[in-house]
């Protein structure tokens, strides 16, 4: 079973724990992860996804992101940080 999930424009603060939540009712399965409304984020966003993407790993599913927006793109070059994307969603 594959699920999807958007994330929120602001991938941070009290959005975490929406997010966390939407995560772990996600588990057990392939997730896509649509990123393309995230404007704003910070460290523990992106710890929060890099643990999401370890977990997944770990289980033996698939987690990859979807349209990553231009915060998120930014986000994961700075840190030198490789994700998945989706096949077909980004060049």
């Amino acid at each position: 079973m594959t699920g999807s999930y958007a994330l929120p424009v602001r991938l941070e603060g009290a959005a975490l724990g929406t997010v966390k939540a939407a995560l772990l009712e996600h588990r057990g399965a392939d997730l896509t992860l649509i990123g393309q409304d995230v404007q704003r984020l910070n460290g523990l966003g992106l710890q929060l996804l890099m643990a999401a993407f370890a977990a997944w790993r770990a289980d033996g599913f698939r987690l990859c992101i979807s349209e990553p927006s231009e915060a998120l793109r930014d986000a994961f070059r700075r840190l030198n940080i490789i994700h998945e994307e989706c096949e077909g969603t980004v060049s």
